[in-house]
């Protein structure tokens, strides 16, 4: 079994990263990527007063939880808010006044597009407050492989057949679990976001 390790993590694992179109720079921590379809999940912190004026949208789909602090993409989110950004989801004046927390899982290299996107996407985007719900919050789409899950209890269950990642809000935990092994014990709900 992988064990739940702390986002709680040293300096020395930040960098300090300017978004296109934004400022001022974020602290980035990178947990995981895929060399191959160059997917990625990261700790971000938006400093207090972070912004990004105007309008664009990324090529690849996004989903984040905020752990701390409150961001305004696409809605307002807080503590605990789960959301699913489709590919080409437009974003307009996107804040954080108050500083974020969030752990965020993209499905390809995050680039960024100025303007509106030339097509819609696929899928609306998605958000829900997690701490009320269990279950599948997103499921696997052809332009974003794998599912996005909350479940309440992973004691027992069979190990998953694919690559996931695990997260435990309450506990602020986190670990890239391998294929056909037993999901990690949590002291919460557990967000568990596959990978094929």
């Amino acid at each position: 079994m992988t064990d739940l390790a702390s986002l709680d993590l040293p300096e020395t694992q930040w960098l300090d990263l300017s978004i296109a179109g934004s400022s001022p720079a974020v602290r980035l921590a990178r947990l995981g990527s895929d060399p191959t379809t160059r997917a990625s999940v990261s700790l971000v912190r938006f400093p207090p007063g972070w912004r990004r004026p105007g309008s664009g949208h990324y090529l690849p789909a996004e989903e984040f939880v905020v752990l701390e602090g409150s961001i305004d993409v696409v809605g307002s989110h807080g503590p605990g808010d789960y959301v699913y950004l489709p590919p080409r989801t437009d974003r307009t004046d996107s804040v954080s006044t108050s500083g974020a927390l969030v752990i965020a899982w993209f499905s390809g290299f995050p680039e960024w597009v100025p303007g509106a996107a030339a097509a819609e996407p696929a899928t609306a985007p998605v958000t829900v407050s997690a701490a009320d719900v269990a279950g599948v919050l997103r499921a696997d789409a052809p332009e974003v492989a794998g599912e996005y899950a909350v479940l309440r209890d992973a004691a027992g269950r069979d190990p998953l057949p694919v690559d996931a990642d695990v997260l435990d809000p309450a506990a602020r935990a986190w670990a890239w679990v391998p294929a056909g092994t037993p999901l990690p014990a949590g002291t919460g709900p557990l967000h568990v976001r596959t990978w094929a």
